[in-house]
């Protein structure tokens, strides 16, 4: 069974197109996603951006789900 890889954004779905071979694989796919995502936030918070950049960022931040590939 194939994996497809969904970005939540904003509480919506949103496909990726992004398609793999095991669960394992989809799944630190969106491990990876999540970690690119903290480390611009903790960069912005290290640099001292305003808290309304920090904010902003954290805001956007995205998770993830795999679900069956058709």
């Amino acid at each position: 069974m194939k994996w497809l890889l969904i970005a939540i954004v904003m509480n919506m779905p949103v496909k990726t197109d992004l398609v793999f071979t095991t669960l394992t694989e989809c799944l630190a796919a969106e491990q990876q996603m999540r970690k690119e995502w903290s480390e611009v936030y903790n960069a912005a918070k290290k640099a001292g951006a305003e808290p309304e950049r920090v904010g902003l960022i954290s805001s956007q931040m995205t998770k993830g789900t795999c679900i069956p590939a058709k």
